[in-house]
């Protein structure tokens, strides 16, 4: 058991140059590819952060031009709500206005209208007293009158009347 613990100093020697030898194969054969293996994934590590960033920034960018389109577009919508709102109410006055002006015609033509039937009835009411005070003076003298006669009578009696009230 003892010669366990004790190294035999050949198999220490030996084991240095074999540990050697296969330090200088794995660097010739598997170090420069693991080392050219570990690079590669590292830059295209880095590509794919500095890909992920060029993206991040185009949306960033892509969304602040969206806002900004957003923001536009509710300044329009707001504008032409506010134009649809002032044009609306020149619409109201406008049509109130004319209205009015309707209201204002209806009235004075139904005035004039009156006024001429007042007039018409006035005419009508005078030349109906008119006949009958003459077919009353008639009577009253007992004279008959001819139709040409009674309708010159009518007319200068009008004619008087007339006069009287202008």
């Amino acid at each position: 058991m003892e010669t366990l613990l004790t190294p035999d100093k050949g198999l220490i020697i030996w084991t240095i140059v074999t540990f050697v030898c296969l330090v200088l194969v794995l660097s010739k054969v598997a170090w420069k590819p693991l080392l050219q293996a570990l690079k590669d994934r590292e830059d295209s590590i880095r590509r794919a952060i500095d890909e992920a960033n060029s993206a991040r920034q185009t949306a960033d960018q892509l969304k602040a031009q969206y806002e900004r389109e957003l923001a536009q577009g509710q300044e329009k919508a707001q504008a032409i709500l506010t134009q649809t709102q002032a044009e609306a109410q020149k619409v109201r006055e406008q049509i109130l206005k004319d209205a009015e002006a309707e209201a204002h015609r209806i009235s004075e033509q139904t005035r004039r209208q009156l006024e001429e039937e007042k007039a018409k009835l006035s005419r009508d009411l005078r030349q109906q007293v008119a006949g009958l005070s003459i077919k009353t003076a008639e009577l009253l003298l007992k004279h008959t009158m001819n139709a040409k006669e009674q309708d010159a009578l009518i007319q200068g009696f009008m004619k008087d009347l007339d006069k009287e009230h202008h």
